[in-house]
């Protein structure tokens, strides 16, 4: 008796228990009884088989030593068969095996093996593998599909199974794993770490086991979400009014991995500090801020909103300014070829209607005309007028009046025609 072997004898049962079985624990194995009236022996025939090296779930590979002895011949290889303990009678599966390892496949749970050495005398006694193989995975259960916070803890444990045991290596979409994850494997688990997790740790991580039976993966969905970043810019400004502005940004580049509920955006009058909201769920990417005042600077910033929380802010770069636009066409009045006899006033008017007030010159041939006897210009802000005194038949030819302000300019020209007076 040793701590391998134990003997225990209880009532009317006698019992040996040997652990950690060798092929070199095969053999008989005598009981013998003694008492005053007498001696009776029992001898049990032990075959001992080599260990299971792999199960999964519908395969299993099983390993053996040779025999000790090999009947004076030598041994031409092994067959092996199997049984389903549900059903009597052993079904060959190779009858040519020729290593001391097979791999049965398209398995149920609940099948029996055993493997019988051959020689040209025919095959020997079979070696049996005790008991029923319970057919299970590789890989435990594990989570498909995990979702955390931003700055949570990634992590990935996963049950293993398998003799040998089996190789792991983890990869993320076929790449390698960050340099921040750390991994642990034991003989019944692997686990993958990343702590603070972030954004870009999102993805498929990928699990490879691999021994010399077989190889199975897994695959697991790792989802890390929390707010967006900010709008993309920068912030543009258009259809500008007195008192109004429309104030436009695109999308951020990650929405945190949640829909985005809509946008805050707020205003600053320069060159005050306060910011002051001006709508706090904008559905679409631009607004029309109203309410402004004319010729006031305005900085703006926008934010984007998820269920998680509220982005940075994206700030503009320069202010708006609101102010009446220039009209696209700012004469009213356009003006009309004018004649005149020689020695009287010739007026020209035209009608401004342009924002803000353009500045008004006159022109004849292309040069520019000033206040003098002969050019009189007045204007009553809306009206601009005039009036060209003819002495001369020199005076006739191409007026032209050009309005210009910040926006733009626009001109239009007429003739003046002279003639003498008629006397009767």
């Amino acid at each position: 008796e040793s701590e391998r072997i134990k003997m225990e004898t209880v009532a009317k049962m006698a019992k040996l228990t040997v652990r950690e079985t060798t092929i070199h624990d095969t053999g008989e194995y005598t009981l013998e009884l003694k008492n005053t009236t007498g001696t009776v022996t029992d001898t049990i025939k032990v075959i001992i088989l080599g260990k299971i090296d792999d199960v999964d779930s519908n395969y299993v590979t099983i390993s053996w030593e040779p025999p000790e002895l090999d009947g004076g011949a030598t041994l031409s290889g092994y067959v092996v068969e199997q049984r389903d303990a549900h059903r009597p009678g052993w079904l060959p599966v190779s009858e040519s095996v020729t290593r001391t390892m097979f791999k049965f496949t398209r398995l149920v749970e609940g099948y029996r093996f055993r493997v019988l050495a051959c020689n040209a005398g025919g095959p020997g006694e079979p070696a049996e593998v005790p008991g029923t193989v319970k057919i299970t995975e590789m890989l435990g259960k594990a989570v498909q599909v995990l979702t955390l916070i931003v700055s949570g803890v990634i992590r990935l444990t996963i049950p293993i199974k398998g003799k040998p045991i089996p190789i792991c290596k983890w990869t993320k979409e076929g790449h390698d794993i960050s340099k921040r994850a750390m991994i642990a494997t034991s003989d019944t688990h692997t686990e993958l770490v990343i702590k603070d997790a972030e954004r870009e740790d999102s993805g498929t991580y990928d699990l490879a086991l691999e021994n010399k039976c077989g190889k199975k993966a897994v695959y697991i969905k790792v989802r890390v979400i929390g707010i967006p970043n900010p709008p993309e810019g920068p912030l543009e400004y258009d259809d500008i009014q007195a008192r109004s502005v429309r104030v436009s940004w695109r999308p951020p580049t990650d929405d945190g991995g949640a829909d985005i509920l809509g946008y805050i955006v707020e205003r600053r009058e320069v060159p005050k500090t306060a910011w002051y909201t001006v709508d706090s769920r904008v559905k679409g990417t631009s607004l029309v801020v109203k309410g402004l005042k004319e010729n006031v600077e305005y900085h703006f910033r926008v934010s984007a909103e998820n269920h998680f929380g509220i982005s940075k802010s994206l700030k503009s770069e320069e202010p708006a300014v609101p102010k009446t636009p220039l009209s696209k066409s700012p004469f009213r009045t356009f003006l009309k070829d004018v004649t005149t006899k020689l020695g009287e006033a010739a007026q020209l008017t035209c009608q401004i209607v342009g924002r803000p007030l353009p500045d008004i010159k006159w022109y004849r041939f292309g040069k520019e005309l000033v206040q003098s006897r002969k050019y009189k210009m007045s204007s009553d802000g809306r009206n601009h007028t005039l009036t060209v005194i003819t002495d001369e038949q020199e005076d006739e030819g191409l007026y032209t009046c050009m309005a210009t302000n910040d926006v733009g300019e626009i001109e239009t020209s007429f003739i003046s025609c002279c003639h003498e007076a008629s006397i009767w």
